[in-house]
């Protein structure tokens, strides 16, 4: 019967819905503006309904409009803390595919790309695909929604303590972010750089052949051929990725949860 005084728990919703927007805005998946901002717009309402009633015991009594849209503050970037520890492979590839695009010659080429609304290269939208074939199919969308629900178990609305804790935790998610990048992009960089050292004394061996017509598409064939070995075999490097940003994260709404009981 209290969920049925909705205008009552208007505020206490206004709670959930900044931290499950926060986090939608904050994975590119959501955050393209391919996708019709009505439709984010709807997701987002549609997960905070389906929330709320789990978390409606956790949510603080009534609030005023002043209390509510400051707290939305904190549950928003709370929320964005989530996205970016759920988006953080995706941000990988997105890097490792302009690495490899740089050093092959590709983002000469570049063409726009309205999933991100900027110029990719093809290498970046072959990994930023892959990568979400695979997020999928490990369930990573499962378990996001289960991160978000576990969050409010552990750190109630309006109970988020700032510490240094939120800080270290984006250095060590952005630092993950560059290293699984590196490790991604890694055979194909090894193979290009081979393929110039290889193009160097072919130029001082022979030069009357015209090292810049063959070695430009020689180095292009070479990386494309690296990107598809190392997708073949890049689920083990997503599968960690994920489940060591998922692990970190939950040992961050643990710390939190201790400063709000040491608040409380």
């Amino acid at each position: 019967m209290e969920l049925l005084r909705f205008e009552l728990l208007l505020p206490n919703f206004a709670l959930v819905l900044a931290r499950i927007a926060g986090m939608a805005l904050a994975i590119p998946i959501f955050a393209s503006s391919q996708i019709p901002r009505v439709y984010v717009a709807g997701l987002v309402v549609i997960l905070s309904l389906m929330i709320f009633p789990a978390v409606a015991p956790l949510l603080p009594g009534e609030l005023s409009l002043g209390q509510a849209l400051t707290g939305m503050v904190g549950e928003f970037v709370l929320g964005e803390i989530l996205g970016l520890a759920v988006g953080a492979v995706f941000f990988a590839a997105q890097i490792a595919g302009q690495v490899v695009s740089h050093q092959a010659g590709l983002s000469l080429g570049q063409v726009y790309n309205p999933l991100f609304d900027e110029e990719t290269t093809v290498v970046d939208q072959i990994w930023f695909f892959s990568v979400m074939v695979l997020f999928f199919a490990l369930r990573g969308h499962l378990a996001a929604v289960e991160a978000v629900l576990g969050s409010f178990r552990q750190v109630p609305p309006m109970m988020l303590v700032g510490g240094a804790a939120l800080g270290d935790f984006v250095m060590a998610v952005t630092r993950s972010i560059f290293e699984a990048a590196l490790r991604l992009a890694g055979p194909a960089v090894l193979a290009l750089l081979l393929t110039s050292l290889i193009m160097g004394f072919l130029t001082k061996t022979m030069p009357q052949l015209n090292i810049f017509s063959v070695g430009f598409s020689l180095k292009i064939c070479t990386g494309l051929l690296m990107v598809a070995v190392t997708l073949a075999h890049a689920d083990g490097v997503v599968a960690r990725e994920l489940y060591d940003r998922f692990d970190d994260l939950g040992a961050l709404m643990q710390q939190l949860s201790r400063q709000v009981i040491d608040a409380g």
